[in-house]
């Protein structure tokens, strides 16, 4: 009588781990673009709600104070934003988000690596209020732009991230 051994042969197995490499290694760089452009994605999505909200707060205080906003770009940028005598509502920083991300501050009366503008409940044309913030983490990039009326818009130079493309 033969008894019939069930199971896998050492070349089956090998066979198996190897194709399996080959999967892991093929998908192993797109999963690791995926996670950079998702936490590109965060410090934008980020900054346009802080943005927004500093908005929100101007109105809430009326005439009778503003809300300012204080960049500092590069690849060790940080941002705040506060109501005129309070310590800040928002501080956040490039290292909130992990190493990589760099951003540039066009406009805002910027003067060095700082700008800085203030948000009214007036609504007016405020060019001192216009400027853009553009994030980039390797090849990828978003930008944030603020116009005269006050209104925060983001875009990507290549449609990225879902965002439209930057005119």
């Amino acid at each position: 009588m033969k008894t019939s051994i069930k199971g896998f042969t050492l070349v089956e197995l090998l066979v198996t781990l190897v194709v399996m490499a080959i999967l892991v290694a093929i998908a192993a760089p797109a999963f690791q673009d995926l996670i950079e452009r998702q936490r590109l994605k965060s410090v934008v999505e980020t900054a346009l709600s802080d943005l927004q909200v500093a908005r929100t707060e101007a109105l809430t205080l009326g005439l009778s104070g503003v809300v300012r906003v204080t960049l500092n770009d590069g690849v060790s940028w940080n941002y705040s934003i506060a109501s005129t005598g309070s310590t800040p509502t928002v501080a956040r920083a490039h290292n909130d988000y992990g190493d990589g991300v760099t951003a540039v501050v066009t406009g805002w009366n910027k003067a060095g690596s700082t700008a800085a503008f203030t948000i009214t409940a007036v609504r007016r044309l405020d060019p001192a209020g216009t400027g853009s913030i553009t994030f980039t983490l390797g090849s990828v990039s978003a930008k944030i732009d603020r116009d005269l009326l006050g209104g925060v818009f983001v875009c990507s130079p290549s449609g990225d991230l879902g965002y439209r493309t930057c005119s």
